[in-house]
């Protein structure tokens, strides 16, 4: 005689595919995480150094001071 699979699973097992699945989500939901926090980190250093560029490129401008002769 050959035996079928039960139709219905166990309670434990059900339990067990769950708790799997929550596992999943969760690791799924950290990497996201992870790679938002990558890309505001990267965002912020840029725009930290083109302030910093802008910054560096007023101090190398060569001023020139012109003052006037009194007559």
């Amino acid at each position: 005689m050959i035996q079928d699979k039960a139709l219905r699973t166990s309670w434990a097992r059900k339990m067990k595919e769950r708790q799997e699945r929550k596992l999943v989500r969760d690791l799924a939901r950290q990497l996201q995480e992870g790679k938002q926090r990558e890309r505001e980190e990267k965002k912020r250093r840029r725009e930290e150094n083109l302030k910093r560029r802008l910054e560096n490129e007023r101090k190398a401008e060569i001023v020139q001071v012109v003052s006037r002769r009194p007559m």
